[in-house]
């Protein structure tokens, strides 16, 4: 069935995503409603934002949606293993053609795979969770082409930066950005989940990548290949097309308080940091940790520079300490925590003091999103932060190219 753009319609569901920050706000409803999970197959339960909690009041969030998942007799449910996020792209039921909600904005990010993902309220999950269905307005789409072949050390932090200067702050409200990758390299699937992930910084709906022959090796190296394929509609209708050329692309560094404010790093070059975060759902994956450990192998983070990193997942982790990642990155001075959402939104594992400056590879940089009044959050890809980490500043990673 066809539907057209702006149309309110009802879809059944294919997958949802729970986190325990989340999820504990919609117990109470649920269980007055005398609610049950309509297939517990189709919804993945995640402990990743108090990863341990570090107070008292978060223990008894964590405890609220623990009681929840144990009462409901979750099948699905990581304890503990890795941002939510990550979770659920690493899920052998998130394929192409699904569709995914989740109580978190970042849940689109399992677009890369070629699902229309979108995070929703509490209240709407609330509802798909009992029911199996979800009311969605039909959104307008955007097509974005990318073309050329990216420079050294371009990842798709980089990318997805320059998209969104772009669109410029909402640019892409309510919209679903279709990405076709016809760059002569490929975007490795790492850097799409990094793009997809922030579409919505420009108030956009999905980030859905056209599967390929990328989307294909990583489904069948997580022992999904079992879908139906997708095709795109002979004359598919867009409210408008872009092509950006990767080819001249220049490392992008956003600087506060906007996602969106994305220059050239050469722009913000010598800015002094406190402290370098490598990390989150955006920049914790194993590409980025073998570019971190290719730049600082042999050197050590600037005196007084702070270096936290924090992979993505578990098996991430543990992929990077076999590939010998993490002892580099700890021999250059990181502090390694466990795959959780840490200092991203100011919940534990390095927040940052008022008017300190954090360079982060994660998502939102937002006034006071990592720390006190009038600290600073610059977000940029792994290689400007490992380079940055080395001189205590801002700094252009292809001069360790």
């Amino acid at each position: 069935m066809c539907f057209a753009e702006n149309d309110y319609a009802e879809f059944y569901l294919d997958f949802i995503l729970g986190h325990d920050a989340t999820t504990a706000l919609l117990v109470d409803d649920f269980n007055r409603l005398k609610g049950k999970i309509w297939d517990k197959e189709k919804a993945l339960f995640t402990a990743d934002h108090f990863a341990p909690p570090a107070s008292e009041e978060r223990a008894n969030i964590l405890k609220k949606f623990l009681d929840f998942c144990r009462e409901q007799e979750v099948n699905n449910l990581e304890l503990f293993s890795g941002i939510c996020h990550q979770l659920l792209v690493e899920h052998p039921a998130v394929v192409p053609g699904k569709l995914v909600i989740g109580a978190d904005s970042h849940t689109v990010m399992a677009g890369a795979l070629g699902c229309l993902a979108t995070g929703m309220g509490s209240t709407d999950v609330l509802y798909g969770l009992i029911t199996g269905n979800i009311w969605l307005k039909v959104p307008e789409c955007v097509k974005i082409t990318f073309t050329g072949t990216q420079g050294p050390l371009i990842l798709g932090k980089d990318i997805i930066l320059k998209v969104l200067a772009d669109l410029e702050e909402d640019g892409a409200l309510y919209r679903s950005l279709e990405f076709v990758d016809s760059t002569k390299n490929g975007i490795t699937m790492d850097s799409r989940f990094s793009i997809s992930n922030m579409v919505v910084e420009g108030g956009a709906k999905a980030g859905i990548f056209i599967p390929d022959a990328i989307t294909q090796s990583y489904l069948k190296e997580k022992g999904a290949d079992n879908y139906a394929a997708v095709t795109v509609p002979e004359q598919p209708v867009y409210e408008r097309e872009i092509t950006l050329d990767v080819s001249s692309l220049a490392p992008q560094v956003a600087i506060p308080p906007h996602p969106s404010h994305a220059v050239p790093v050469g722009d913000v070059a010598g800015e002094h940091v406190d402290q370098v975060y490598i990390g989150s759902c955006t920049g914790g994956r194993v590409e980025d940790l073998r570019i971190a450990a290719e730049i600082l192998n042999g050197k050590k983070a600037a005196p007084y520079c702070r270096l936290v990193v924090i992979p993505s997942s578990n098996r991430i982790y543990l992929q990077a300490m076999e590939k010998g990642y993490m002892q580099t990155l700890i021999e250059a001075g990181a502090a390694i925590c466990n795959p959780s959402c840490g200092p991203c939104g100011k919940i534990d594992k390095g927040i940052i003091a008022e008017g300190e400056t954090c360079l982060a590879t994660s998502n939102r940089n937002f006034d006071g999103r990592m720390g006190g009044k009038g600290s600073r959050v610059f977000l940029c890809s792994t290689a400007t932060a490992a380079a940055s980490a080395v001189e205590g500043k801002i700094t252009d990673p292809r001069k360790y190219f």
